[in-house]
């Protein structure tokens, strides 16, 4: 990377990619002439907060972006992964977004800390099982062999399988017919995610209680 007198006012603002932000981090350790530059746009860059009158938001603002973050339209920007998951429109995908927010949705799943919602699929995965599966932090849904393909959209939370790899918001994963394999959710939010699959799950430890 060449001297980074053109990113750094966004260095200083904060608004550099993540990616970008840590190759101008690194530059910045070895970059004498950089760190200089950098110490000379400060004071300029922290006045302009100082032109800027503070506006208090409306009372209402905080409420709305609560529900946002927490509230079922939270999974709406997710609705068109889900609906071409499932193979339904859109606007159904929505609805069953929005449908998790009822307790009466839900059914126990095969373990403690594991909860299962069941969805219809449309005619392209006719004859397929799909649901919503939710997992408390640290819930592990029990090893099982996949007789047939299956598909997964993690929406929120996160899960780590057996073999450690693990799995994200807006992450897809695919399983093969015959994989084994168990999951665990990671600690934080519930991991809440879509799944279809094209056959049956065969149990391997529910005799155990495990």
């Amino acid at each position: 990377m060449e001297h980074l007198d053109d990113i750094l006012p966004e260095w200083l603002l904060g608004t550099l990619e993540p990616a970008r932000r840590d190759a101008a981090a690194r530059h910045l350790d070895g970059c004498a002439h950089c760190r200089a530059e950098l110490t000379r746009l400060t004071p300029a860059v922290d006045a302009l907060g100082a032109l800027v009158e503070p506006v208090a938001p409306p009372a209402e603002s905080l409420q709305r972006l609560m529900e946002q973050m927490e509230g079922p339209g939270r999974f709406a920007r997710q609705a068109g992964k889900v609906a071409a998951l499932l193979d339904v429109a859109e606007a159904r995908a929505r609805e069953l977004l929005e449908s998790m927010s009822d307790p009466s949705s839900w059914m126990p799943g095969p373990v403690e800390g594991v909860e299962l919602m069941p969805v219809e699929t449309g005619p392209a995965r006719e004859g397929m099982m799909a649901a919503i599966v939710r997992l408390q932090p640290g819930a592990r849904y029990p090893r099982h062999t996949h007789l047939g393909r299956e598909w997964n959209l993690v929406l929120e939370g996160g899960f780590r399988e057996d073999s450690g790899h693990e799995v994200w918001p807006g992450d897809e994963l695919e399983k093969a017919d015959g994989s084994l394999h168990d999951f665990t959710a990671l600690q934080g939010p519930a991991c809440i995610c879509v799944s279809v699959l094209d056959g049956v799950t065969s149990f391997e430890d529910l005799a155990d209680g495990a």
